[in-house]
């Protein structure tokens, strides 16, 4: 395992994605936190993507819906899972589960080796070996 950096690296601004207007996605300890309470712990929730139903059932859109309202509150306090809601649709679902995944990754401590963590595909993988789901994509 890597050692990590022991300073604090706030150069992470998040993944940007443009929804109603440009937003970034990172996970802060207030949207881990919201996670955490809703699925035990933030390992569950996301470790849960990699059995994400391939379908867009309820369960896998509120489980987006959840993940982004966790990545935005950051930098809009106001935000509800309601407006979340409504910022998603079936045109940008696949963008947003790929800014999801990289907003994790971007979101952990760096490797002191230079390495980053960049390509959360490598820490999260589906069942069909690709980061998205199949219907995502």
């Amino acid at each position: 395992m890597p050692d990590i950096k022991d300073k604090d690296d706030l150069s992470f601004q998040g993944s940007e994605i443009f929804l109603d207007k440009p937003r970034h996605i990172k996970f802060t300890v207030r949207g881990l936190k919201l996670i955490a309470k809703k699925y035990g712990s933030v390992v569950k929730a996301f470790n849960k993507l990699e059995k994400m139903n391939q379908e867009f059932d309820v369960e896998t859109m509120d489980h987006l819906v959840l993940l982004l309202h966790a990545g935005l509150v950051h930098e809009d306090a106001k935000l509800t899972t309601d407006d979340v809601e409504n910022l998603l649709t079936m045109n940008n679902l696949a963008a947003v589960f790929q800014k999801i995944l990289e907003a994790f990754g971007g979101s952990m401590p760096q490797p002191e080796d230079g390495g980053s963590n960049d390509d959360p595909g490598e820490l999260l993988s589906t069942s069909t070996g690709s980061s998205t789901p199949a219907g995502l994509s």
